[in-house]
């Protein structure tokens, strides 16, 4: 597992480039403080702090070289989980605090991503979930499951940008159900126990939303194909490997089929007709035929 100063330490040395341009080019010794792990630069620029605290690390930055910590405004931030993180994980982290860091203080002008483009809301964080606080959503776990496969990061934030919230089945439908697959072909000890780890937490202490994601919409994209499920048996875990097996089982099974079918091709809409009415109602409604309304 990584430890929260040599994170910061391996991402200041990432972000070398970024920090020498727009004047901060001291190196900087993470030290703890107020219960986080902390890095400060001064410079030419202003006060730089880059902060870890509860699986999240986030860039500061004030104009005053001597501001105190609460005059600093924050550049942007990223969910870091360190038992999860590699060093794919810091390289994003630090290209997108580089980025914002030039656009702040640099002059490159920010890329928006578009008109629609919107920030990004952050997912529930693993300690509030192991403390009892909150559930994993299916945007936590998007999140995560983005750390394990950074180039879908893109992807994952367009889809974003496009409908203004997270639409997760056409994510994992149309980009991560294949990343996963191809994950579970290659069988790779450390990249499947890194990715089933994530799936684990996320079935056992998730939302049924979320439980649903990981056990349906991407396991159950295995199509029941014995080989990938035989890979998977080992790394699953005890509540999670059953429903996996039955919900390939059935998706795999003539009404499993049908069913995907039916989801993947729906009928054309039909407006219902108006039932004909008759007796007394239709006279009453008409009236017409027969005797029609009493007259008053």
């Amino acid at each position: 597992m990584m430890d929260a100063r040599d994170a910061l330490a391996e991402l200041q040395r990432l972000m070398e480039a970024a920090l020498k341009e727009t004047g901060f080019s001291a190196k900087a010794e993470p030290m703890a403080e107020n219960g986080k792990v902390v890095l400060r630069w001064t410079g030419e620029s202003g006060a730089l702090r880059l902060e870890f605290f509860d699986d999240r690390i986030a860039l500061f930055f004030s104009a005053d070289a001597d501001a105190l910590e609460d005059s600093f405004a924050r550049l942007a931030v990223s969910l870091l989980e360190l038992d999860r993180a590699d060093q794919r994980d810091l390289r994003y982290v630090a290209d997108d605090f580089g980025n914002e860091l030039l656009v702040k203080c640099g002059g490159k002008k920010k890329k928006t991503g578009g008109a629609g483009a919107k920030k990004m809301p952050k997912g529930v964080s693993k300690s509030a979930v192991k403390n009892g606080d909150a559930y994993y959503d299916t945007l936590s776990f998007a999140n995560s499951f983005t750390g394990i496969f950074p180039e879908l990061r893109t992807a994952y934030k367009e889809n974003y940008d496009k409908y203004g919230e997270f639409l997760c089945e056409e994510f994992f439908l149309e980009q991560g159900n294949e990343a996963v697959r191809g994950a579970i072909r290659r069988n790779n000890p450390a990249e499947m126990t890194r990715l089933f780890k994530l799936f684990n937490e996320v079935y056992e202490n998730g939302l049924n939303d979320a439980q649903s994601l990981v056990a349906v919409t991407v396991l159950g994209s295995l199509e029941n194909d014995e080989e990938l499920l035989a890979n998977c048996v080992d790394y699953m875990s005890a509540d999670l490997a059953p429903v996996v097996i039955n919900v390939n089982q059935y998706l795999g099974s003539a009404a499993g089929k049908r069913a995907k079918k039916k989801l993947a091709e729906p009928p054309p809409y039909k407006p219902k007709k108006d039932k004909k009415k008759t007796g007394f109602f239709q006279q009453l409604m008409s009236g017409g035929g027969g005797q029609g309304m009493p007259g008053m």
